[in-house]
């Protein structure tokens, strides 16, 4: 092949070196382009020539080096990633939970399922025990998986540099108010207590645990689930869709979490909660700022189902007292950030961003198309529609 050049420097490309996610820190953005320049990894984006440039093909002819190929071909790598990820969570959750339940069953334990049913079944701490370690199971080995699989340096991979203290504060009053937006249209409904049900996901009969059953599955519920999710989605494999730009990494992340809830009725919530999670991780710097979120969130749902299941007849009050309190608490430290960072006029880069001659909608079509990525979205589509009909 005999390459044809054209000089003028306004047409030359190089993905990596256009890119600037200083927005951390300098010391990440040297790391990351790093990690793109390896030329065995192959799920770097990696594309460098010059727009007027045409390449001759002896069975082709002239062809233009395309840019579009190459994201298309990365954008494939990482999704194929993502999507068998969530394949394994959403077969931790229907079938593995179940097959311990069977296994340990045979074995002589209290505990029981059945073929058609996810609900297990028998002595309320070995039930618990069980829906614990699966829950784990569900959430350890996909972070395995995309981290040997991408194989960023940690520090990259999981943003520890706190570029930003303020932003921590502001994530969490943010999140007071998303947390009240959200459940307001149900918390006056006649089917408030179903909708926040805390532990429905358990996947057990709840009445039938003791109270130890009840505070250890409550903690791993508040402290440790949320953690597994953040560094999942908000991981190394945010951090590779950042090449694309920060825009279509958050929206990746965020329509993940929402199929993962497999439920129509807390998608909203996953929406709100990751978008926020994932630009004030973006924001602060560190992606303690996103469990931080995840946490808080869950502790409102559970002081809001434990206000809500109340037997004093001022249980009204003191959860439409709860639920105002946090909405003013959010929005008046909110708002204080917003306009003292105005009146200071600082107007810092929090956002990185990549431009191609590629529409974005086009990549995130890309995205969307990713085999196996549809296939899960689809299950995950079709497993909320059976739990609203039934």
């Amino acid at each position: 092949m005999n390459a044809i050049p054209i000089d003028p420097k306004s047409d030359n490309v190089d993905v990596i070196e256009d890119f600037d996610c200083s927005t951390q820190s300098e010391a990440y953005n040297v790391k990351f382009k790093e990690w793109r320049r390896k030329k065995e990894n192959p799920f770097a984006f990696r594309f460098k020539a010059n727009k007027r440039e045409t390449v001759f093909n002896d069975s082709r002819g002239f062809e233009t080096p395309s840019q579009a190929a190459e994201e298309k071909r990365v954008i494939n790598r990482l999704m194929f990633i993502l999507g068998i990820s969530m394949l394994f969570m959403v077969t931790a959750d229907n079938i593995i939970g179940r097959a311990s339940a069977a296994a340990l069953g045979l074995l002589g334990f209290d505990i029981h399922a059945t073929v058609f049913s996810t609900m297990m079944y028998g002595e309320a701490s070995s039930v618990v025990s069980v829906v614990i370690l699966v829950s784990l199971i569900r959430g350890i080995v996909p972070i395995i998986y995309s981290g040997t699989k991408l194989r960023l340096p940690l520090r990259i991979g999981y943003m520890s540099r706190v570029q930003s203290s303020v932003e921590i504060i502001n994530a969490i009053a943010l999140t007071l108010i998303a947390c009240t937006i959200v459940c307001l249209p149900t918390a006056y409904s006649g089917s408030a207590k179903e909708i926040y049900e805390f532990f429905k996901g358990s996947n057990t009969e709840v009445t039938l645990w003791g109270q130890k059953e009840f505070v250890s599955y409550a903690m791993f519920s508040i402290l440790v689930f949320p953690l597994l999710d953040v560094l999942f989605l908000n991981g190394p494999l945010f951090t590779a869709l950042r090449q694309f730009g920060d825009p279509f990494a958050i929206i990746i992340t965020m329509t993940s979490a929402c199929l993962l809830t497999r439920d129509f009725k807390e998608m909203p919530a996953a929406l709100l909660i990751s978008l926020i999670a994932s630009v004030t991780m973006l924001r602060s710097g560190t992606i303690m700022t996103a469990v931080i979120v995840h946490v808080v969130y869950k502790m409102y749902t559970f002081a809001l189902i434990m206000l809500e299941g109340s037997t004093s007849a001022n249980m009204l009050l003191m959860r439409n007292m709860f639920m105002i309190s946090a909405l003013v608490a959010g929005a008046l430290v909110s708002g204080t950030i917003y306009f003292v960072r105005k009146k200071k006029s600082k107007n810092s880069h929090y956002i990185a961003m990549y431009h191609s001659d590629t529409n974005p909608v086009k990549r995130l079509g890309i995205a969307a198309k990713s085999f196996p990525y549809t296939a899960v979205a689809l299950l995950c589509i079709a497993e909320a529609a059976i739990k609203l009909i039934m």
